[in-house]
């Protein structure tokens, strides 16, 4: 009997080198109802993301996209028509992602219906240096993020919506090059400022709507499971518990969010505290000594966990959106989060922009 011939994408764990002036096509199986992560390098950022059609694949728009390292994919409700045959070596969409760097690359996306047999983890690895000395060989534009790209004499299939800052500091109006196909229209986010973290910051200062705090939680929480290595920096651990943050990032002028993992560091089980974690403003006198706290009201809570129960050696992840306070120089925001049996000794970590 003829053997079937082995899938053209690549499942599971993977890494894809690039080197020099590569173009890479990179083909991710991909299921229904599952995320693939898509790590690159932190030598370089993203400079342009271009989506296929937005309801066969898509991938999570994170606040922070300009300082991100990662992207998270996903199947849309028309991804699987119910035809596809597993292991079919028919492409359903195509994503192109270009970095501040220059480099260029494609993922193309295949049906499966099993979600143990798609791409869960991808690894991009190139060097930043050797990609833009063979761009420069070739001719071809680097450094994206310091530049203004030419207009395109072709935008038939796709527009860009670009995010700058203009020569007086002021931030420029953005600019929509579009047009209409069928299925509608494609959006490419284009980031040119030199200070992408501010233009990112300017971005998202729309006052963000009470009824979209749940969803803007959700999502966070969902890039944190995604991602646990973004948390390296773990507190000491109290009574069993040691906890890492991410830095918080502005929502609008008045919310904030940030991202908390929780781990047990015993062989035993333990309870978080309910109501945890918590967050308040610590004053401190000229010796470094707090005296006096006030509490930060949160707005949102999403947990990755139920009922506060953390098993032995499990971590749980928290994402918080809170009124952003405001500071004298003596004081600080502290994070903390308690168990049951020890509800006066919680693991706490000073949060800041650096965390």
């Amino acid at each position: 009997m003829p053997q079937p011939k082995p899938p053209e994408y690549l499942f599971g764990q993977a890494q894809v080198t690039v080197r020099g002036n590569e173009d890479p096509i990179i083909r991710l199986g991909l299921a229904q109802h599952g995320p693939i992560v898509v790590e690159f390098p932190a030598s370089d950022n993203f400079f342009a993301v271009h989506p296929g059609g937005s309801n066969i694949v898509t991938y999570d728009e994170s606040p922070t996209l300009a300082t991100d390292h990662y992207l998270v994919f996903r199947a849309g409700g028309g991804f699987m028509t119910g035809t596809e045959a597993e292991g079919s070596n028919e492409a359903r969409a195509s994503i192109s992602v270009q970095m501040q760097s220059g480099m260029f690359v494609t993922f193309l996306f295949y049906p499966v219906r099993d979600v143990a047999r798609m791409a869960h983890r991808c690894v991009v690895s190139y060097s930043r240096d050797e990609i833009v000395t063979a761009r420069r060989a070739a001719g071809l534009a680097v450094n994206l993020d310091g530049r203004t790209p030419p207009p395109q004499a072709n935008t038939q299939q796709t527009g860009s919506r670009r995010i700058g800052t203009g020569a007086n500091g002021n931030e420029s109006p953005a600019r929509d090059e579009t047009s209409t196909g069928v299925g509608g229209q494609n959006v490419a986010v284009t980031l040119e400022s030199g200070e992408l973290i501010v233009a990112a910051s300017r971005s998202s200062k729309k006052k963000l709507k009470t009824s979209d705090m749940p969803k803007e939680a959700q999502r966070a929480l969902r890039e944190a499971i995604a991602s646990p290595a973004r948390f390296n920096r773990w507190s000491t651990p109290a009574h069993g518990l040691s906890i890492s943050v991410t830095a918080p990032i502005d929502l609008d002028d008045q919310k904030r969010m940030t991202v908390v993992a929780v781990k047990n560091t015993t062989q035993a089980g333990l309870r978080i505290l309910a109501g945890g974690p918590e967050l308040d403003v610590q004053t401190l006198s000229e010796g470094g000594q707090v005296v006096q706290v006030r509490s930060i009201k949160l707005l949102q809570t999403a947990s990755s966990g139920t009922g506060g129960a953390l098993p032995a050696g499990a971590t749980i992840y928290y994402a918080i959106i809170y009124e952003a306070p405001v500071l004298d120089a003596a004081q600080r925001v502290r994070l903390s989060v308690a168990q049951d049996t020890a509800a006066d000794q919680p693991a706490s970590t000073e949060l800041s922009r650096t965390n």
